[in-house]
């Protein structure tokens, strides 16, 4: 995606549906902080724009490496979660395969796009490269968006 906000919508869309067995945080912060390295690239002129962090390995890597500080952090995350009301999980197995999701679906959504991207490096292609083009694919980020902030509303309100 050429701005990371299309990642929040299949963020919020599967912690939405996932419920207490999705954590937000855990989910959000994968999905967006793949893109730390090509908002980098962008303003400095950088090439290729996406890099190393758009692999599943690498991907993999950063959301241990998320699981880690959020799982340090999980006492402060619970009160703010619990004083917005949110049911959420801080186990570590909840919270790695929370980051999974994040980090894995942000290199999936951009290997259909994006032709600078290998996901399954070291092999050296993208068998996703122009499966699902680029309008359908905004469309869909856009449509989970609505549907996942439908989903927490109702939470919300249901109570």
């Amino acid at each position: 995606m050429p701005f990371t906000p299309f990642h929040l919508g299949p963020a919020l869309f599967f912690s939405g549906l996932g419920g207490k067995r999705v954590n937000l945080a855990a989910i959000v912060l994968g999905s967006i902080i793949i893109d730390v390295r090509a908002a980098y690239c962008i303003f400095a002129g950088c090439r290729p724009l996406h890099g190393p962090m758009h692999t599943f390995a690498a991907a993999a890597i950063i959301a241990l490496l998320i699981s880690a500080a959020l799982y340090s952090q999980r006492g402060i995350l619970q009160r703010i979660t619990d004083t917005l009301g949110l049911k959420q999980n801080y186990s570590i197995l909840t919270i790695v395969s929370s980051s999974l999701i994040g980090t894995w679906s942000h290199v999936l959504l951009d290997s259909f796009l994006y032709n600078d991207i290998v996901p399954l490096c070291p092999l050296n292609s993208n068998p996703f490269l122009g499966l699902v083009g680029a309008g359908t694919m905004y469309s869909a980020c856009l449509l989970a968006f609505f549907i996942g902030i439908g989903i927490y509303l109702y939470m919300y309100l249901k109570k």
